[in-house]
């Protein structure tokens, strides 16, 4: 008969059973039950002031004003004033079982209450005219207008010399009764509060760079253009820098100047891909030659004189190639071929015995020249086809040593710059970051499909 003995424990006797019941709890009479006992009633009593009996047990209590001890039992008094357990606003004093209040210098005791004298009402010319008064608890300030401080009295306010201490004026400062007066540059205005000059926007609200991002810097503004533009006052924002005018043209073969930027043509024969690079190859005039090229891309020599190789209107101090009379008549074209796609290229191994190239590579930015390689990433593995570099500056793709075999071969081919970081950092140096986006042109990838047959 589970909690048959609740608040203790069932002793099974012969016929019958007994309960031993826990602290605080009693058997009665029966003995066969357990029931909370009363402390509280018991003699002597547990406590010494107030004793409440609960379940099991009882609590000991003290009166207002004292606290209970360590042992639970006895009372002691407690300290208001030194564990803050009191209300007054000001001075407090323990007494046995209570504390009483008391009021400081500059109040005025009313019963049990501290009421502040207000000498600020008192006595209304207190800290003068230049200073208001504030009341505090017990006592007064005095604050000063700005540009007065407090005399050795506290109550009398003097004129600050603003200029004889940190006034910040960088271009001069007289002293006023209050204050001070700074005066400003080219550039700046007097703060409208502060008394200083700060520097004044010259971006806001009037379109001093018109087109151009204006850029407030201090004492000054400036006007910034995109890259491949200049900004000109005169014609009220950014224009278009003709690179192909300029003494640093970065081109080698010919120059078109384009809306903030500029291309670079290839000799005849060759077409452009990407930025920076010239290509060649068996078949190509068939496969470009009118479809690739737009007749805004086509470079005659009436129209691009300044496109002639080697002609005197190239750039100044720039090391040419020697080429023949024949050369110097030719053009440069800026026809491009699309290096996102993959190349088609048909041809015969007869037509390759005599070991002419494949693919001409070349590199149209001077900065290029002796800088670049170009090496098959992809697709070699029968190291059927190799990549030389020649005197004049070419790379031509040729067969291998192990000559392939009539089939379809997938070659990839990239350009990687030769610049170490000194010269890296050179380039930036005398230039800026973007040149090295520009004048340094595009990394070349390209695909090509060469299909090969006996014929």
């Amino acid at each position: 008969m589970p909690n048959l003995c609740k608040n203790g424990q069932c002793i099974n006797s012969v016929g019958s059973f007994r309960c031993h019941c826990n602290v605080g709890y009693t058997d009665g009479f029966t003995g066969t039950s357990c029931v909370d006992m009363d402390e509280c009633s018991q003699s002597p009593k547990p406590c010494n002031f107030l004793c409440k009996n609960t379940e099991g047990s009882y609590l000991c209590s003290c009166p207002r004003g004292y606290i209970l001890q360590p042992d639970g039992k006895t009372c002691k008094d407690l300290d208001e004033c030194s564990t803050k357990q009191h209300n007054c606003q000001f001075l407090c004093v323990n007494t046995i079982g209570g504390f009483t209040c008391k009021c400081p210098s500059g109040f005025t005791q009313h019963q049990t209450a501290c009421i502040d004298n207000n000498e600020c009402s008192n006595q209304p010319n207190l800290c003068g005219s230049r200073a208001s008064c504030l009341n505090t608890p017990g006592s007064f300030n005095c604050e000063c207008q700005k540009g007065f401080s407090l005399d050795g009295t506290g109550i009398n306010c003097d004129d600050v010399d603003e200029c004889g201490g940190n006034h910040r004026c960088q271009h001069g400062c007289q002293n006023m009764l209050g204050g001070y007066r700074c005066g400003c540059p080219q550039g700046y205005v007097q703060h409208y509060q502060w008394n200083q000059c700060v520097d004044e926007n010259e971006c806001a609200g009037n379109q001093v760079c018109g087109s151009a991002s204006c850029y407030n810097t201090l004492g000054s503004y400036k006007c910034t253009c995109p890259s491949g533009f200049d900004f000109e006052s005169s014609a009220g924002g950014c224009q278009d820098v003709n690179e192909c005018n300029l003494n640093n043209n970065p081109c080698s073969y010919g120059c078109s100047n384009t809306d903030g930027g500029y291309l670079c043509g290839c000799p005849g024969g060759f077409y452009r891909a990407g930025q920076g690079h010239c290509i060649t190859g068996v078949g190509f005039q068939g496969q470009f030659g009118s479809e690739g090229v737009d007749d805004e891309e086509s470079l005659s020599p009436e129209a691009c004189y300044e496109c002639k190789i080697n002609g005197d209107l190239g750039k100044k101090g720039r090391h040419r190639r020697n080429t023949g009379d024949n050369e110097l008549k030719e053009t440069v074209s800026l026809a491009s071929m699309d290096v996102q796609t993959s190349i088609p290229m048909n041809l015969s191994l007869a037509q390759l015995q005599n070991k002419e190239p494949l693919l001409e590579l070349l590199p149209a930015l001077e900065p290029l020249e002796h800088h670049v390689r170009y090496v098959i990433t992809h697709g070699n593995q029968g190291k059927h086809f190799r990549i030389l570099e020649r005197r004049d500056g070419k790379s031509v793709l040729r067969l291998g040593r192990k000559p392939p075999s009539p089939g379809l071969y997938r070659l990839e081919i990239a350009s990687l710059r030769l610049f170490g970081p000194r010269k890296l950092q050179q380039m930036e140096d005398q230039h800026d970051s973007d040149y090295l986006l520009g004048e340094i042109g595009d990394a070349l990838r390209i695909k090509l499909h060469i299909h090969l047959h006996r014929d």
